[in-house]
């Protein structure tokens, strides 16, 4: 009995923590739930995504990335945002480039923890750094480069497209936005490092890491 006890915590406790850090993506996206600091708004659904990659591993970043995609997806539905005019030119263009860097920031940080070394607590908490830092660099530049992919065209000839950016030259208007993003994902880099290790840290002490 005491060993299918012992056993029970690890089996049930990584899809449990999954479907948490799951609703908690759900929750920060249908909510709203961000910091802004003047123009900016700094979003906080990456730092479940990284506490999953390097706490989880990759198939549960992938997943977690996957939930925060789709969640932002959905909402652009109902949201006025610019997301929210790209879905009326192309929906599938919008729904890849919402999706597939949100799959990537969780899957590939997850994979680099895993052969990262991680035989002493320093080591371990660098690697968990390194990954959480990484997991916001690879949504934002993902998330650019398929809107630069898929949409540069629209920029330039939609004028409800730059209307949603402000009355920027035409040129300018990828500038604008590229540099607007830049600063957030500075920031929500900065907050990913500092909080998704810590995170991370204090679950590895409570399962004294052995999941």
């Amino acid at each position: 009995m005491t060993k299918t006890r012992k056993n029970a915590f690890p089996v049930y406790f990584k899809p449990v923590f999954g479907a948490l850090l799951a609703a908690l993506i759900i929750l920060l996206t249908f909510l709203s739930i961000s910091l802004r600091i003047g123009p900016l708004v700094i979003t906080l659904n990456c730092l479940p995504v990284a506490v999953g990659a390097v706490f989880l591993g990759p198939a549960y970043g992938a997943i977690l990335g996957a939930v925060f995609g789709l969640s932002s997806f959905f909402t652009s539905f109902t949201s006025a945002s610019l997301t929210t005019v790209l879905l009326g030119i192309s929906p599938f263009y919008t729904f890849l480039m919402c999706v597939i860097p949100r799959v990537l920031c969780g899957w590939v940080p997850g994979l680099l923890f895993k052969a990262l070394p991680k035989n002493s607590e320093p080591k371990r908490l660098a690697s968990a750094a390194l990954c959480c830092g990484l997991t916001t660099l690879l949504n934002t530049t993902g998330f650019l480069s398929l809107m630069w992919v898929f949409f540069r065209d629209a920029f330039v000839s939609n004028g409800d497209v730059i209307g949603k950016v402000g009355s920027q030259p035409t040129g300018n208007v990828f500038v604008f936005i590229f540099a607007l993003a830049s600063v957030n994902a500075i920031i929500e880099f900065a907050i990913n490092l500092v909080f998704g290790t810590a995170i991370s840290r204090a679950m590895f002490a409570v399962t004294k890491n052995k999941l």
